[in-house]
């Protein structure tokens, strides 16, 4: 089932500010009847292509995938709109109602795009009924901290990482002057945005930050610093298909903020994956996409997602690698 064909559409939707999202849309080759859209949300400093391999499967197992570069990400340029939570679940209701505006839905996100996710919810709760499910990974009600714990480790950690935010809020063209002397095998190089063709997929996952200028990555650090979840009664109304994911050492949303956030929602359910850091959709792809295939299957009831992916990590991984 995991060498089934795909198409992939490379598609561009405008927002109200003019910007071009870049918009990929995977449709299977034995599409299921009436079976539900999924749409993936990244998060910052990476692409539409840490999907990749969540794709493949669930396009494997018959359903239409849509995935997208955020603003000031991939081949997503700026704009002119803020930076803000409340801008990017914006850009995403423009895609829905685009490319998506009946049937049902499964919206799975990381990090910025789980905030993403949760502001679509409270801004436009008539989207709940279209919603089969929602998986929010590494999800926060207080935004993201510098402060990953209260170990010494912890404290030098969070020193590093308060000077590095002040440089590139208060210095962002320098800190861009020192990244485009870098090499380009560089990981924190900065070089210019690709432009958008028929042929074009999404840039590869890593290449996030490589596209982002300094003060664009300040001002979604600062949007994810002050973020404040709202209207959560709104995303309570989803209850069972709701599922909150972290990993149970990440260090810049620790696993006890999603565990807070799932305390205030009643009936939704948490799973916190040992031995894994912030990057868990990359650590678990089969995982991760077992669970969205699980709610995108239909209305269930309240009954536990199944323990094991269809198949191993190891096993996707040396499929696709």
């Amino acid at each position: 089932m995991l060498n089934l064909p795909y198409a992939t559409e490379v598609l561009s939707v405008p927002t109200a500010d003019g910007t071009a999202l870049s918009v990929y849309r995977d449709t299977p080759a034995r599409p299921q009847p009436d079976g539900a859209t999924i749409v993936l949300v990244h998060g910052a400093s990476v692409t539409a292509d840490l999907w990749r391999l969540h794709t493949r499967h669930l396009t494997s197992l018959g359903f239409n995938v849509l995935r997208y570069d955020q603003r000031a990400h991939g081949r997503t340029p700026r704009g002119q709109a803020p930076l803000t939570i409340e801008q990017l679940a914006d850009d995403l209701h423009h895609i829905l109602r685009a490319l998506t505006p009946t049937g049902p839905l499964v919206l799975a996100g990381h990090s910025l795009g789980a905030l993403v996710l949760q502001e679509l919810a409270a801004l436009h709760p008539q989207l709940l009924p279209r919603i089969r499910g929602m998986v929010l990974l590494s999800a926060t009600a207080h935004g993201a901290s510098v402060m990953p714990g209260h170990s010494p480790r912890a404290l030098l950690l969070a020193t590093g990482r308060s000077l590095f935010a002040l440089t590139c809020t208060h210095a962002p063209q320098a800190v861009d002057r020192v990244r485009r002397l870098l090499p380009d095998t560089h990981p924190y190089t900065l070089t210019p945005r690709p432009g958008t063709g028929p042929d074009d997929r999404p840039l590869p996952c890593r290449h996030g930050v490589r596209h982002t200028t300094t003060a664009d990555l300040a001002a979604l650090w600062q949007s994810l610093r002050r973020y404040r979840a709202r209207h959560l009664p709104v995303l309570e109304q989803l209850g069972g298909r709701l599922l909150l994911m972290a990993g149970a050492e990440d260090r810049h949303i620790p696993a006890a903020h999603t565990a807070q956030l799932a305390d205030r929602l009643c009936g939704a359910r948490l799973e916190i994956l040992p031995r894994t850091s912030h990057a868990l959709p990359i650590r678990h792809p089969a995982l991760i996409s077992a669970r969205i295939a699980h709610l995108a299957t239909g209305p269930h009831s309240e009954s536990h997602f199944p323990k094991d992916p269809p198949f191993p990590n190891s096993q996707l991984f040396e499929q696709f690698h």
